[in-house]
């Protein structure tokens, strides 16, 4: 135990025991490319179940420039997209195919990065920018580009969220802000919403807030990477109340996934007071104003960046940003590790 309220329990290999298991083992690169965009088939909807029986223990992100960053899942038809922080590129899944496959290039639209992906109810896909601090919106059936907008110079777009009502929000870890992307007859705006200067949130060098999800009609909540603190962001009053952790805190801390009664942050291990990746799981208070904490650590992760549930599993993305940030080699192929949950 690390701190009060933070339990670590190691995973070092597979056991049908334990309630998070199932790791995958990159395998030996290939040279598919996979271009023509994945449908739902019969045979994926025959393997799907909510145990994930039968499907891949893990995904494969082809090529040597992937480094993926984000994930979306879209439920009407059943695909998950991740992109290339290095170069643009949008890939595109479905649950019973290991492969993943190219969606878009790089380069179009004028994406070159990617970082925080979501898709909303109306069958749109949001993708961060990253440092160009863009935001572009596609319809998922058709690919076609909506609208592409920006945030203010300097900034980072970096994690993104749809709240019940189809408002987008959007962490800009180095502008220290949160945007609101909004839609109104179709035309698309991106706007600050909270300025964080003067707030309980810390400005610090390097990334401050970044994972962000609605958790109901009413809050925000967001993990800032540095300081390892939760925040819960009340969408009409805009006031801001730390979660209390109990004393953990969650350094490194990344994506966030809401489901069943659970928060899963997505830990890097970058962070120098958290340098064994890992995905923690919360248990929330109802109002969000406490969680408890157990951190499940798995070695075999290569710098998870963000999640999903699909198919009744957790989908974590091998980022690398470790070796993609330093000119390292990475790890081939790049990979989404599927870990069932109990």
């Amino acid at each position: 135990m690390s701190s009060k309220g933070q339990i670590f329990v190691r995973v070092p290999t597979v056991s049908a025991a334990l309630t998070l298991l199932l790791v995958a083992t990159p395998a030996a690169a290939s040279t598919h490319t996979g271009n023509p965009a994945p449908t739902p088939s019969a045979q994926a909807a025959e393997l799907r179940n909510d145990a994930g029986i039968g499907l891949p223990s893990r995904y494969v992100v082809p090529g040597r420039w992937g480094y993926p960053g984000g994930l979306a899942y879209d439920q009407a038809t059943d695909q998950f997209f991740t992109g290339s922080t290095q170069e643009g590129t949008l890939y595109v899944g479905t649950p019973g195919q290991e492969w993943m496959q190219v969606w878009l290039r790089g380069g179009v639209d004028g994406r070159t990065t990617t970082s925080g992906i979501i898709s909303d109810d109306h069958g749109r896909l949001y993708v961060g920018g990253g440092a160009t601090n863009r935001v572009w919106i596609y319809d998922i059936r058709s690919r076609r580009l909506l609208a592409t907008v920006a945030g203010v110079p300097g900034g980072f777009v970096n994690d993104i969220t749809i709240a019940e009502d189809g408002t987008a929000y959007a962490t800009d870890s180095l502008g220290h802000l949160i945007y609101r992307i909004s839609e109104r007859d179709g035309r698309w705006s991106m706007a600050p919403w909270l300025d964080l200067d003067g707030t309980p949130v810390e400005l610090v060098d390097g990334h401050n807030l970044n994972g962000i999800t609605a958790v109901d009609g009413d809050n925000l909540i967001a993990v800032h990477s540095q300081s390892g603190k939760l925040y819960r962001f009340n969408r009409t009053s805009k006031e801001i109340h730390q979660v209390d952790l109990g004393g953990a805190f969650l350094y490194g801390g990344d994506g966030l996934v809401q489901h069943d009664g659970r928060l899963y942050v997505v830990r890097g291990g970058l962070s120098p007071q958290n340098p064994q990746p890992q995905v923690s799981v919360l248990r929330p208070a109802e109002d969000w104003s406490a969680a408890e904490v157990e951190s499940v650590i798995n070695s075999d992760f290569l710098h998870p960046s963000t999640a999903r549930v699909v198919s009744g599993r957790l989908l974590v993305v091998n980022s690398q940003y470790n070796t993609g940030q330093t000119g390292g080699k990475p790890e081939l192929p790049f990979s989404i590790s599927a870990i069932p949950l109990g």
